[in-house]
Order: structure tokens, then C-alpha cells, then sequence
């Protein structure tokens, strides 16, 4: 019987340490996402005019190894555009703990979605973090493109 027990305790502590390695046990997480004018997003700031630099800005804490961190901005409340329609995607791959930053524009005004999305390096999604910016001012003049030379 104490054979049959110890084989079974075995197998358990066999099947639980298999099991540990193949998971992803980490702390990683995107602690701060923010908006600005510059790279270090200071001061943060959400409004923004029509054609400017719009900067987001994460910071990634608490990481050690490959990471990925994919940012995706749609429209939310845009005249003429759907909500929800993607605006654009780009990824950055990093090691350890990073301050990371995308910029983007738009012609036109509205209300803006900006995603963060962190991965581990084997895609596993981590964590996504979202904020919200308003572009104000005029959409440029669709009529006034009669550059033809």
C-alpha cells in the first residue's frame, strides 16, 4: 500500500511541475499609459489639435525577459468614421522594464481610442490598458487637392 501511495504522490509531483513549467508566471504589467506632446508625455495631456504629434506613452513595470507591447488606435467618435475602425497598429519588442512610446496624428477631429497591449514573448497577452484623446479643429478641405503638375 506504501508503494502504491508514494507512486501516486510521485506522479502528482511530476504531473505539477510539468505543469509549472510550461506556464507564464510573471509580474509584468503596464503601470502607467498616458498622452502628451513628447516622448515622456509631460505634462499628460488628452486634447490635441487637428495634424499634431499625438505621443502615448507606457510604462512597462515589473519585467525581465522578451516582451511585446502592440499599440492600436481606432476611431471612436469621428464624423464619417466608423466607431471602432482601426486607424493604424504598430509593435515594439523589448527586454525588461521599459518606458515606451508611440506617436500618431490625425487631420480629422474627434474621439479617439489608444490600446496598449503587452505580451509575453510566446503571445501570451498580458495585459491592455486604453485611454481615450480628443482631436479638435477643422478636417482639411477635401475639395482643395487640384495639385496636378
Amino acid at each position: 500500500m506504501k508503494n502504491l501511495f508514494g507512486g501516486i504522490m510521485a506522479a502528482a509531483i511530476l504531473i505539477i511541475i510539468g505543469t509549472a513549467c510550461n506556464a507564464s508566471f510573471t509580474t509584468a504589467n503596464i503601470s502607467e499609459l498616458k498622452f502628451g506632446r513628447n516622448e515622456t508625455a509631460e505634462p499628460a495631456v488628452t486634447s490635441f489639435n487637428t495634424g499634431e504629434d499625438i505621443y502615448a506613452v507606457a510604462t512597462v513595470s515589473n519585467a525581465s525577459g522578451k516582451f511585446k507591447l502592440t499599440w492600436k488606435v481606432t476611431y471612436d467618435n469621428v464624423k464619417g468614421r466608423d466607431k471602432g475602425e482601426e486607424v493604424g497598429t504598430k509593435s515594439i519588442d523589448f527586454e525588461g522594464s521599459s518606458r515606451l512610446w508611440q506617436t500618431f496624428s490625425s487631420p480629422l477631429p474627434g474621439e479617439y481610442k489608444v490600446e496598449a497591449t503587452l505580451t509575453d514573448d510566446s503571445g501570451k497577452v498580458i495585459e491592455t490598458k486604453s485611454g481615450m484623446v480628443t482631436v479638435t479643429g477643422s478636417a482639411p478641405d477635401s475639395g482643395s487637392d487640384d495639385d496636378d503638375n
